[in-house]
């Protein structure tokens, strides 16, 4: 599997800065309307960059991984941005494609 990243750290970060922070990341254009509808529409244009809705770019077969640091200490509502990854996957998986972000909590626990 190929394989973009981003690191995100949600400490105490409101669904403003969240989605300040996910503009400035992936590059959504300037009439990003800064909500989750517009998260959405921004994030299943990965895989189309000839829409210019987003700077960074997925291949067919490549998949981005969201980092979240300190997620349950974030202030925006958590399950409604899962809801957001889970809305872009489905859109993809309903055009018979496979999902192309994947959500990951970073924990405090080590594994050996």
């Amino acid at each position: 599997m190929k394989y973009k990243t981003i690191q995100i750290d949600c400490n105490n970060m409101s669904e403003k800065e969240l989605n300040k922070t996910m503009k400035e990341l992936l590059g959504f254009p300037d009439f990003y309307g800064m909500n989750w509808d517009a998260m959405i529409d921004c994030l299943s244009y990965m895989r189309y960059p000839h829409e210019q809705m987003t700077e960074l770019t997925l291949e067919e077969d490549e998949t981005l991984i969201i980092y979240c640091k300190n997620l349950p200490k974030a202030k925006f509502d958590i399950p409604i941005f899962i809801d957001v990854i889970e809305a872009v996957n489905e859109r993809e998986m309903n055009g018979g494609h496979s999902p192309q972000i994947f959500l990951c909590p970073i924990c405090k626990f080590q594994f050996i």
